[in-house]
């Protein structure tokens, strides 16, 4: 997965739908919907992060078709643009985003299924769900967070290592190519391998 995760020409992609100027990976993981698995509340990335912006993406990549029947994620196309970095947790209620965003409740969702192997990148304000899993097999994906080059801290803990928060104050550039690496950028475009 690392080596295509860290692909450049992923990094020049959400680079240039973003509108930015170079991209870092802020964090990836696996998603992974069990058989007969509740519904996941609506949430936005970007709010959950240590930086703000409103050119973070977020990619998944479907490892196995995700259906309607097995909890393929919805959209609140067009939110994204009058969100903010208020943020919700995701608990049992499903539509706890709602109470932040309540002018949000009486847009019409669009379901996004999709191919194994396919793939679709959305802002980091999105707000997104997914339905239940109403099958017997698994809806596995692999998502990876996408930071602008440039992006600041600012002040929430997230993934970073307690030693790593302790040692950034509000405003430092999250510039580290150990931990967020970058993947590509216009003035050295061949950056990843």
């Amino acid at each position: 997965m690392r080596e295509q995760i860290v692909d450049a020409r992923l990094g020049k992609m959400a680079s240039e739908l973003a509108g930015v100027d170079g991209m870092r990976i802020w964090h990836d993981q696996a998603l992974i919907k069990q058989p007969w698995a509740n519904p996941t509340g609506w949430r936005q990335d970007n709010p959950f992060w240590s930086y703000y912006s409103r050119n973070a993406l977020s990619i998944g990549v479907a490892l196995d078709d995700a259906t309607l029947q097995n909890g393929c994620l919805y959209f609140l196309p067009g939110a994204h643009k009058t969100a903010t970095f208020d943020n919700s947790q995701i608990g049992p209620n499903i539509s706890d985003l709602f109470d932040i965003y309540p002018q949000w409740a009486k847009m019409q969702s669009a379901p996004a299924p999709m191919k194994a192997g396919s793939c679709s990148f959305h802002n980091g304000l999105m707000p997104h769900g997914a339905g239940p899993n109403m099958t017997p097999g698994w809806r596995r994906a692999m998502t990876c967070g996408y930071m602008p080059d440039g992006s600041v801290f600012n002040g929430i803990q997230n993934i970073l290592p307690q030693a790593v928060f302790e040692s950034l104050e509000i405003g430092d550039v999250l510039d580290d190519d150990s931990r967020n690496p970058l993947l590509w950028h216009r003035s050295k475009p061949y950056v990843a391998a």
